[in-house]
């Protein structure tokens, strides 16, 4: 059986870590499969995951395909019984749309052709500019209700509940992607019906009226003849309701599909995948977008039994772009289930081009990085390259995606990285489960001002207007200087229906914009009624999203909002500050004023009810490190510190801690530079290691131990290396440890005892405590234990 539970999963029993590949069987020819599987294996994986793409299956109606009669590559159940004979685990993603570089995205080319109605269409009545179906309508579910009752009739006695390997299975991918990338709605009339109802669930006419038009009669008359033309006076008001439509309208499509699966006997849990980073310029990859797709799928995620998993491709990882995953991260994890545990279903493997040229250290960082800040699950996208058959490649017969293993086999680069740290997982699987990342305050993530990915000429400038803050003073902004800062912060979901727990959440950053939604202003102001230390940047709204005038928690502060202001700021007593300053006329708290005459207030600090408000006029891009020291004198002002220190001289580490319940804890520190970083490490107020400093390797990182079991009987105090192998004998146990520096962990163990050798000193502290001292340029030493007799 599998289970989702405390943000892990657990499987007949027992807690695993997913570490799994993606391999397109449909890709690579039959008697290939088996050498690829345990080449995944071999690296350190427990999961093979892979499309089941319906274009490959049935590529004439009625003539489906899934037992190799045709060609042996279609033979589904041999390829998920290799995978089970290699007693790894599979997720199956049988679409119906899978994207993956198949034409028409995995979806038969002969329903696109044959069954023109059954397409989205735009407000002309054209069909939509990538020839995407209709989701909800009922030629378009009939077709595919008949696709999985024929792959779930594979699926359904290969479920880990029947003994087989599946233990997911993911609902369509990437839904509502081609909506947002071409601006372009639904407006099917099968679509605007549910719309229709939409509304009429929502509004009384007479509301409808007040918010919309007092021109029409009736909701059905308004959706008939008003939606797909638009006029400046509802434009507002009808985009923000179509998108929050769509939201539901996503939902009720995937609940569909989880429909026909559980009709045809599927049980494992559910993975709905969301879509979002992007490319900037062709070279740089970013997470900035990444929220639209949360946005997006958001409803999807209150449905039973199913998961989330997010789309990671953040390219080469720097110290420019890492600061995007971890608040994708948060953004994330605010939103799913608190029981699953955060998930990349398609984690970076490769680059669907070959541009950028990834890098080998991009998937040790990226991988790092994720697991650091609490990530339990992640399936490298690709993890194998192929070969497109039966002409069904977007681009071409070559599908290489620069994945760790070549269509022919071979181990590109970057696959011993990523086989470094599977092994790694693997020694450790049972301690790091036990811990959770430490966080040292919380920001908020307001879906609705990532629901941008409509927009016509009449609400752009509202659109481009909250991007262009979002991207500068979000991500560019507050939270890449906390990330810089080692401020670790978890995400917080603003339209979560309960009110915000203060004792969990006791100081809240709040991005803000002109424009927020009467019931979340109020919340907040209940926030700090009930003790809640609220942070809001760089201004206060004044308006709905709608664009309906609303200044709850302007009045409940109490403070006059005047100018915007561009030039320099300054805060406490550090001056010359560059920023975009919203200014108020508030004197007594002010922390931070403009650099000029006036001298007006731009932050200040106010007790509210029984908590505090702190308004923090700097829309602040961070372009200069002076401004990352500006951040810290201002979280250094509210009380939020972080839990790392190093050596005065050292910039840009990057640090995060996982803890467990009985203060066992993993320590992850990450260099983006281009040199080795060496420095002492102390973590809330204690000197770590004995005070030895600590060597982090340029472009790479450590995850270290500290007061956790390497096995039953063998205890780690602490240590400044890697383990990242156990080879087990009765009377001897043998450790491989991955040499990074002069390494020293301190083990305590009654049943067995460390031995010296060439490059190995023991040094017996105590009855039990041993200081073991490594010495090689050897890239990786073995360590021997012996039984004590």
């Amino acid at each position: 059986m599998i289970q989702i539970k405390n943000e892990k999963v657990i499987i007949n029993g027992k807690e695993i870590i997913l570490f799994g590949g993606e391999l397109h069987y449909f890709r690579l020819q039959q008697y290939e499969w088996k050498n690829r599987i345990k080449q995944i294996k071999a690296a350190g994986a427990n999961m093979v995951s892979t499309y089941i793409p319906w274009q490959f299956h049935e590529k004439t109606e009625g003539e489906i395909d899934l037992t190799g009669k045709s060609r042996p590559e279609k033979d589904l159940r041999a390829f998920i019984q290799m995978i089970q004979d290699e007693n790894m685990y599979c997720l199956v993603r049988p679409g119906p749309y899978v994207m993956a570089e198949i034409v028409d995205h995995g979806v038969p080319s002969w329903l696109i052709d044959n069954y023109e109605e059954a397409l989205a269409k735009n407000e002309k009545g054209e069909s939509h500019p990538v020839r995407l179906v209709s989701y909800m309508h009922p030629i378009y579910l009939e077709k595919t209700e008949k696709w999985y009752k024929h792959v779930c009739d594979i699926i359904a006695p290969l479920q880990v509940t029947n003994g087989g390997p599946v233990i997911m299975f993911q609902l369509d991918n990437e839904v509502g992607m081609f909506h947002w990338v071409t601006n372009q709605g639904d407006y099917n009339d099968v679509t605007l019906k549910y719309f229709q109802a939409h509304l009429e669930q929502k509004y009384t006419l007479k509301e409808f009226h007040t918010v919309f038009t007092d021109e029409v009669s009736s909701i059905e008359e308004f959706v008939q003849k008003n939606v797909k033309k638009v006029e400046e006076g509802f434009s507002f008001a009808l985009q923000n309701e179509y998108s929050l439509f769509m939201r539901e309208h996503y939902r009720t499509y995937i609940e569909k599909l989880k429909e026909f699966a559980e009709k045809n006997h599927i049980s494992v849990p559910f993975v709905v995948n969301i879509h979002g980073f992007d490319t900037v310029g062709g070279i740089l990859k970013r997470g900035m977008k990444y929220p639209i797709g949360i946005s997006q799928l958001i409803e999807t995620t209150k449905i039973e039994n199913v998961m989330i998993a997010g789309d990671y491709y953040i390219g080469n990882l720097e110290y420019d772009n890492y600061s995007d995953v971890i608040i994708a991260n948060a953004f994330t994890r605010s939103v799913q289930s608190k029981d699953q545990p955060l998930f990349s279903a398609e984690f970076q493997g490769g680059c669907i081009t070959d541009k950028p040229r990834l890098q080998p250290s991009a998937f040790d960082l990226i991988t790092r990085l994720s697991f650091a800040n609490g990530m339990n699950a992640v399936n490298y996208y690709m993890f194998v390259s192929g070969e497109n058959y039966e002409d069904i490649g977007l681009f071409g017969k070559r599908h290489e995606w620069q994945a760790p293993l070549s269509a022919n086999g071979k181990e590109r680069a970057h696959y011993k990285p990523i086989q470094h740290l599977g092994k790694m997982f693997q020694v450790y699987n049972d301690e790091l489960l036990k811990t959770k990342p430490e966080y040292n305050t919380h920001l908020a993530f307001y879906p609705d001002y990532f629901m941008t990915e409509f927009h016509n000429e009449y609400t752009q400038g509202m659109m481009r207007e909250i991007e262009q803050w979002r991207e500068a003073f979000l991500f560019n902004g507050i939270a890449k200087g906390f990330t810089i800062n080692n401020i670790a912060y978890d995400g917080y979901n603003l339209l979560e229906s309960s009110e915000i727990d203060v004792k969990r959440i006791p100081s809240l950053w709040v991005f803000s914009t002109k424009w927020m939604d009467e019931t979340i202003q109020e919340k907040l102001v209940n926030y700090v009624k009930n003790g809640g230390n609220l942070i809001i940047f760089p201004t206060l709204p004044t308006e709905t999203m709608k664009r309906i005038p609303c200044t709850i928690l302007k009045d409940f502060i109490e403070v006059e909002q005047k100018e915007i202001k561009h030039g320099f700021a300054i805060v406490e007593d550090m001056e010359n500050i560059a920023a975009m300053m919203q200014t108020y006329g508030q004197i007594e708290g002010a922390f931070a004023w403009t650099e000029d005459d006036e001298k007006d207030v731009v932050a200040f600090e106010k007790n509210c009810g029984d908590g505090k408000v702190v308004i923090i006029g700097l829309g602040m891009e961070v372009q200069f490190d002076y401004q990352l020291e500006a951040l810290k004198k201002i979280t250094d002002k509210l009380g939020i510190y972080s839990s790392f220190s190093f050596d005065d001289h050292i910039e840009a580490l990057d640090a995060f801690s996982r803890i467990s319940e009985k203060n066992g804890k993993f320590l992850f520190l990450h260099n983006f530079d281009e040199y080795e970083k060496e420095t002492t490490i102390t973590f809330a107020g204690k000197q770590l290691f004995r005070g030895k400093k600590i060597t982090i390797p340029s472009r790479s990182g450590l995850m270290l131990p500290i007061q956790v079991n390497l096995t039953e009987d063998i205890f780690i105090e602490y240590g400044s290396g890697e383990i990242f192998e156990i080879e087990r004998k009765d009377d001897e146990l043998k450790v491989n440890v991955k040499i990074m520096q002069d390494e020293e962990f301190l083990f305590i163990s009654s049943k067995w005892i460390p031995q010296e050798s060439n490059w190995i000193q023991v040094e017996q502290i105590e009855s039990n405590q041993y200081i073991v001292k490594i010495c090689t340029t050897e890239k990786v030493a073995e360590l021997k234990f012996v039984k004590s007799i």
